[in-house]
């Protein structure tokens, strides 16, 4: 892992390089595309990932609450849900707690592809991370799950 060079830095758009926005969003388009083969066998690519990650690890009590965690419309999450579901990723299973709902819990084949998934994601990762040096990656993560806590309400 290396260091960005200074002409590296200075092909960016003059005007953009200090711009938070352009530069999250050049960095999320990179992830994007580095991640498109990794998450290429799983029902609704990234978003799919997202979901069966959620369902193995209980993230979330039922669809309605995972489908908030993920930002997914609730009739796009029912079609979500319902192919990991048709691919054997996930099931649904009657909540003891409250018949009426529904928790979705990842399958023994979700998790051994879940895995699988996870290592894909680490090498592409690893490639879009790969100017910062091994620590400045790990640090970079930490101050982005900062971020998101505080947005996502731990204020």
């Amino acid at each position: 892992m290396g260091k960005m060079t200074d002409s590296a830095i200075g092909a960016l758009p003059q005007g953009l390089d200090e711009n938070l926005g352009w530069l999250l969003g050049q960095v999320c388009r990179a992830h994007g595309a580095a991640l498109a083969s990794a998450v290429s066998g799983i029902p609704h690519g990234l978003r799919g990932f997202q979901a069966l990650c959620g369902a193995v690890h209980g993230s979330a009590r039922n669809q309605a609450q995972l489908g908030r965690q993920l930002d997914v419309d609730r009739t796009v999450m029912v079609y979500l849900v319902d192919d990991l579901v048709a691919a054997g990723l996930v099931e649904r299973v009657v909540d003891p707690d409250d018949r009426r709902n529904k928790l979705i819990q990842g399958t023994e084949a979700g998790r051994k592809l879940l895995d699988t998934t996870k290592a894909a994601i680490l090498a592409a990762e690893a490639e879009v991370l790969a100017p910062l040096e091994h620590k400045d990656q790990d640090r970079f993560r930490d101050m982005l799950r900062a971020v998101v806590a505080y947005n996502l309400g731990g204020r």
